[in-house]
């Protein structure tokens, strides 16, 4: 048997995945969306895409502008948890998971309501590269009231996310890929990413949060 020591990053990851599950009261809320439109939004994007100025759009750009237009839809959803009330924020700050090669970091992108679409585009690369590089400031990881986490390649149709404290809920994307589905009575094959939504029933309870999960997957089918 080898002892492996923990990293710094490791036992931080252990202590917030800890202290969620340990204090934060889960619940989750699943369902699947046909990625038909967000395939057409992408290729829109990367038709007018300035490879030489640009970070080239991905799909997980295209999530987290849905993300904010249902938090802007749903106000109830842009709320935490603090004690002995709910702060509901009046400004869109959402955090987006990095993967790292020992852990993984959750930077925020602040006032994202402000944003258009290459803007977002823009900042989350920025966020990306400075956290790959470990040059992303403590401040910026600060201030979310959900994050996304989108696995999107590989072999994972969907997973159950762990909510980050103090924010009240986790949207998990699985991979985009070819299912069969039924269409106004027909069998079709659609491109479709099933989505998981980890709730903190603190904040939310199934009604709120299906809104806000229903608010999402409209705008990622409408957008």
């Amino acid at each position: 048997m080898k002892k492996i020591p923990l990293s710094t990053m490791r036992k931080a990851v252990a202590g917030i995945t800890t202290q969620s599950f340990s204090t934060v009261p889960h619940f989750y809320l699943r369902t699947e969306v046909d990625a038909t439109a967000l395939i057409a939004k992408r290729k829109g994007l990367l038709e007018n895409w300035d490879k030489d100025k640009d970070p080239k759009p991905t799909y997980t750009d295209l999530m987290l502008w849905a993300t904010i237009k249902a938090l802007n839809d749903c106000p109830r959803a842009n709320r935490i948890w603090d004690g002995d009330c709910i702060h509901e924020f009046e400004t869109v700050n959402l955090g987006f998971v990095v993967g790292l090669d020992d852990g993984l970091m959750i930077p925020v992108i602040c006032e994202a309501e402000k944003l258009d679409i290459m803007d977002l585009v823009r900042k989350r690369y920025e966020l990306t590269v400075a956290t790959r590089a470990g040059k992303l400031p403590g401040s910026a990881l600060l201030g979310a009231t959900m994050s996304l986490t989108n696995i999107g390649l590989g072999c994972v149709d969907e997973f159950a996310p762990v909510i980050c404290p103090p924010q009240s809920c986790m949207l998990a994307a699985g991979r985009m890929k070819e299912r069969a589905v039924v269409i106004d009575g027909e069998l079709c094959v659609r491109p479709t990413i099933r989505l998981c939504l980890a709730a903190d029933h603190r904040v939310f309870d199934g009604l709120q949060a299906g809104e806000f999960l229903n608010s999402i997957v409209e705008a990622l089918e409408n957008n």
